[in-house]
């Protein structure tokens, strides 16, 4: 895989229902964005963020890629959710030979298969003291090889060159980070990627990857509740969600259409379910990490348009909620994505521009 050539990356985002690319070049410390796009995957193409018709997603990026104008071909993609395993490891000091064999030793822990099976990487990322003894705290990622396989092979079908596959929710990390401390890095922040069958809930703290958790919930299991309570095809119940859907806060007036109110009803315990999941996240980050204060939560994904979502979440948890854009450390010419598309679809391209960043460092 190539490291050479263009200097502008696409960073690819392959979901259940959306395909994103985003191109952009370095520019000093920021990066300019050159073009991107949106497309439909295919149906039954994508499971769990899984490919798994590669021939059909790769005919998709292309269509995707000439009705962008996008004529790069170095590409960063990413698996994600259930596909990927993330894990922090506390090792004892050793060589890196001796740490490539603890790490595949220890993954056997945690892989659900034969280690023969996956693609794994590691990367020591600080140290520790524990019991009076110096350790590696050491960040493990694996992936199933097969899933690996048929990723890279849907991206080449498209004509592209991809040299990095990355994790999601590094690249979201990435793509987010100025938005994610309210007081320099000194607070952790806790993002939260809400795709259409998964979100992915991150915690990080100086740069650093503190937790991250895929929980099963996602906007879909929103607009299959209320095509259930309405008697609704499904995609009319998302677009009924997206015309519609806002969440109903305490204490303000009620809207006088009866839909909107229906609507709310019936989203309300999978959005309760959220928030659930997310004070978890956050209690469990607070028992391992006792002096650290979390100080603002950051949505990305689809769903993290859906009206009044941030401020629902924000007096459930009692943390600053904030509905993210990864293009603050971006250049935006309005030719290239005007202004009123950017507020629209900038929370669901966060993966893809951190991917595109990614891309844009390692070339």
């Amino acid at each position: 895989m190539g490291l050479f050539g263009s200097k502008s990356v696409i960073g690819i985002d392959i979901g259940s229902h959306a395909i994103k690319a985003v191109e952009l070049t370095p520019v000093g410390s920021r990066y300019r964005v050159l073009h991107s796009g949106t497309a439909d995957t295919p149906p039954g193409s994508v499971k769990e963020g899984i490919v798994v018709e590669p021939q059909g997603v790769g005919a998709a990026i292309r269509g995707l890629l000439a009705t962008s104008g996008i004529k790069a071909n170095r590409v960063v993609s990413a698996v994600g959710g259930q596909a990927v395993i993330v894990r922090e490891l506390k090792l004892p000091s050793m060589s890196e030979e001796e740490l490539k064999q603890a790490a595949r030793f220890e993954a056997e822990r945690y892989i659900p298969y034969g280690v023969k099976e996956v693609n794994m990487d590691f990367d020591v990322i600080g140290e520790t003291t524990e019991e009076n003894q110096k350790k590696m705290v050491v960040l493990l990622v694996a992936a199933r090889r097969e899933t690996v396989d048929k990723h890279v092979q849907a991206l080449e079908v498209a004509g592209l060159e991809p040299f990095v596959l990355d994790v999601e929710s590094f690249a979201v990390m990435r793509s987010l980070d100025p938005q994610a401390h309210t007081n320099g890095q000194s607070e952790a922040a806790v993002l939260v990627d809400l795709g259409a069958e998964t979100s992915d809930i991150v915690i990080t703290e100086a740069g650093q990857l503190r937790l991250t958790r895929n929980v099963g919930i996602g906007g879909d299991a929103l607009t299959r509740a209320i095509a259930t309570r309405l008697e609704l095809e499904f995609k009319s119940a998302e677009q009924l969600k997206e015309e519609k859907g806002i969440v109903l806060l305490e204490g303000e007036p009620l809207p006088d259409d009866r839909t909107v109110l229906s609507l709310h009803e019936v989203m309300l315990p999978i959005l309760g379910d959220l928030a659930t999941e997310i004070r978890r996240s956050l209690d469990y980050f607070q028992t391992r990490w006792r002096e650290s204060r979390v100080g603002r939560i950051v949505l990305s994904g689809g769903t993290a348009k859906l009206q009044n979502l941030d401020r629902f979440l924000s007096l459930e948890l009692g943390v600053e909620t904030v509905v993210g854009d990864p293009f603050l450390s971006c250049d935006v010419a309005e030719r290239v994505l005007p202004s009123a598309i950017r507020k629209d679809t900038a929370s669901s391209m966060t993966t893809a521009v951190g991917l595109a960043m990614r891309g844009a460092v390692e070339r």
